[in-house]
This record gives structure tokens, C-alpha cells and sequence, in this order.
């Protein structure tokens, strides 16, 4: 599954990109996200977060682990997760690309995530316009954290 999207905001680039991996930033952006802190394991620092959804049969909570993949300050990072539960899997590859605008930074993001399990058996009719739907309301929480807005 594909999802792509962009949003404007009114910061300059450089904290933009400092912000993606702020936890007070991220915990304060996702939706239903509960924690957020750094945590190290064998395969290097990762950002743990703990989040409920309102997605009825995938309340939660749910642990979600996220690493950085290629990051080229203060331009790109792509972001990497692969949470597992009883529900199934979610292999997940968000690309972040930013670029200066007069009034602030233009964020576009693409993303792809591979499902299996219960999760996986929902059809991506119903799944897309929920996925698409969280990842709009981070980006815009996310706007309103960084510009002070």
C-alpha cells in the first residue's frame, strides 16, 4: 500500500527536519500516541512509541518501533518500522523530503507499508483512507508543534 501527501509549514527547514526525531514533538503529533523515548538495541538507536487507535478491533496499546534508514540533514530522512503483535505485521518505509519555501519548508512525504496477519486481511478500501487519514493528522500536528502556530 502507497501513500503519499505534503504539507506546508512555517518553519524554517532546519528545525523542521531537528523536529522529526524530537519526541516531545512526535508524542505531541500522533495521534493516540501515548510515549515516546529512545531506547538501544543490537541493531542500533530506535524511537519506541506506544499508541491506542480508534480503529475498532486494533485499540491497543501497541508498541511501535521506528529507525532511521538514509538521512541527509537537513533534507531527507526515511524512517523505518516493522511492528509485530498478535494482530500481525506492518512493514513500513516513510520517505521525508524537505524543501525550502518563502514562507517556511515544503514537506512531502511517500510512504509504503506491507500488512499481514488480521491486520493484512483488511481490505486496503478500508485500510488506505484510515492509514491516510492518521498520517494527514500527524503531519498537521506536527505543522502546528514546529511553527508555533
Amino acid at each position: 500500500m502507497d501513500i503519499s501527501g505534503s504539507q506546508k509549514i512555517a518553519a524554517p527547514r532546519e528545525k523542521v527536519f531537528n523536529s522529526l526525531l524530537d519526541l516531545d514533538v512526535l508524542k505531541n503529533s500522533i495521534p493516540g500516541c501515548e510515549s515516546a523515548t529512545f531506547i538501544d538495541t543490537p541493531a542500533g538507536r530506535e524511537i519506541k512509541l506506544v499508541l491506542t487507535t480508534s480503529v475498532p478491533g486494533f485499540k491497543g496499546p501497541f508498541d511501535i518501533f521506528v529507525r532511521t534508514g538514509e538521512v541527509v540533514a537537513p533534507s531527507r530522512v526515511v524512517l523505518i518500522t516493522e511492528p509485530s503483535s498478535g494482530l500481525g505485521s506492518v512493514n513500513a518505509t516513510c520517505t521525508i523530503d524537505l524543501s525550502d519555501d518563502p514562507a517556511g519548508t515544503n514537506l512531502n512525504y511517500s510512504a509504503n507499508a506491507v500488512m499481514d496477519g488480521k491486520i493484512g486481511a483488511v481490505p486496503e478500501i478500508v485500510l488506505k483512507p484510515a492509514l491516510k487519514s492518521g498520517l494527514d493528522a500527524f503531519f498537521k500536528g506536527f505543522e502546528k508543534q514546529v511553527s508555533g502556530s
